[in-house]
């Protein structure tokens, strides 16, 4: 008979599951209903008005961030009555960015749009640079979430994934540990046993499909959306993901594509969770609670608004709004995902493949 201890651990895993997916995923209507709306007057709607604010971005012009830190900017400026500015500032997976946000002064002036995915990884991990707590920096909304897309090139020597199971050594573009892509990409090494060596030290999504499309690496690995504008020129795989995305309705998932062994799926299942917290606004800890309250207000609108929504979607970056709130919840639980099997994970996204 199973020991009462385990099976009580088991069970509280399986309800912590549960609650990040229904969290996730099941929040935003009742988020838009009872979120504060912007307000004209109040002490932070005078700091901001007339003010300069940035969004820093961790990737260089033209990345997936980027272009939705671009997509917004417009709508908040307008909300706050001030001028609103995009800083890239690429280096160290995208993190430099989210080093740089502490550094400055903590008034809400600079904000960030970062993956909240690497900054949960990056500390989870104990990476080095960790200057951090996931936890208690000011998370403003969640702008999108999209599945992760394994691609090869047109022309490339494993251009199926039987053909990379099958492979010597394979090849992945990333721009550095737990950049919430070379971590994506030693789990499916992992789960498929490919002899896979992941290549960091690509500035962004740019480089790192240009490295797959000219067969400098053999694979590539990139959040859908920031993968599609390459559509032409790649050759997708798999998708990293609990489900199929409707702008490449014929590409299978992982799961579909290969059966997952029942004592590895653990490691999918953990992160594709931690990918449930993705492309987010957020701001430093020490940020005045009425800014932070301000912020997250004038993200509800601008996130909901209709002309916004409909933008986005001409350019296939659809918004996936969660509000800061609940994303501030969503990370701390995130967290302690891993519980006892965090030697394990880090073993296998760190260790392993590089």
């Amino acid at each position: 008979m199973a020991d009462v201890g385990v099976w009580d651990r088991m069970q509280s895993q399986v309800t912590r599951r549960k609650f990040i997916r229904a969290l996730a995923r099941g929040t935003t209507v009742a988020a838009c209903l009872r979120a504060p709306r912007v307000s004209a007057g109040g002490a932070a709607a005078e700091f901001y008005r007339g003010k300069t604010l940035r969004i820093l971005v961790g990737s260089p012009p033209g990345g997936g961030y980027d272009i939705y830190a671009r997509l917004v900017a417009p709508a908040l400026a307008q909300k706050l009555g001030a001028e609103v500015l995009v800083e890239n500032k690429a280096g160290n997976g995208g993190l430099a960015a989210l080093a740089t946000l502490l550094t400055r002064s903590a008034d809400g002036l600079t904000i960030m749009n970062g993956s909240a995915e690497a900054a949960i990884l990056s500390q989870m991990l104990g990476r080095p640079g960790v200057t951090w707590d996931a936890t208690k920096l000011n998370w403003l909304a969640k702008l999108a979430s999209a599945p992760k897309l394994w691609f090869v090139g047109k022309t490339a020597r494993y251009a199926s994934v039987a053909a990379a199971r099958q492979a010597p050594r394979l090849t992945w573009s990333a721009t550095g540990p737990a950049d919430d892509i070379s971590d994506v990409q030693a789990i499916i090494s992992y789960v498929l046993g490919l002899h896979s060596k992941v290549v960091v030290g690509y500035r962004g999504s740019g480089d790192m499909s240009l490295a797959v499309i000219s067969n400098e690496v053999d694979c590539g690995l990139l959040s859908a959306d920031s993968a599609l504008p390459h559509i032409d020129s790649i050759k997708p795989l798999a998708l990293f993901g609990a489900k199929r995305w409707r702008h490449l309705p014929d590409v299978p998932t992982l799961r579909e594509v290969a059966a997952l062994a029942a004592d590895e799926i653990w490691i999918v299942d953990l992160r594709e969770q931690i990918g449930e917290a993705q492309r987010a606004m957020v701001a430093a800890p020490e940020v005045p609670a009425d800014r932070v309250d301000y912020l997250r207000a004038a993200f509800t609108e601008i996130l909901t608004d209709p002309a916004v929504i409909e933008e986005g979607a001409r350019t296939n970056r659809e918004l996936e709004y969660m509000a800061g709130g609940d994303l501030q919840k969503l990370v701390a639980d995130l967290m302690q995902a891993a519980g006892p099997r965090l030697p394990e994970f880090k073993k296998v996204v760190l260790e392993s493949y590089f």
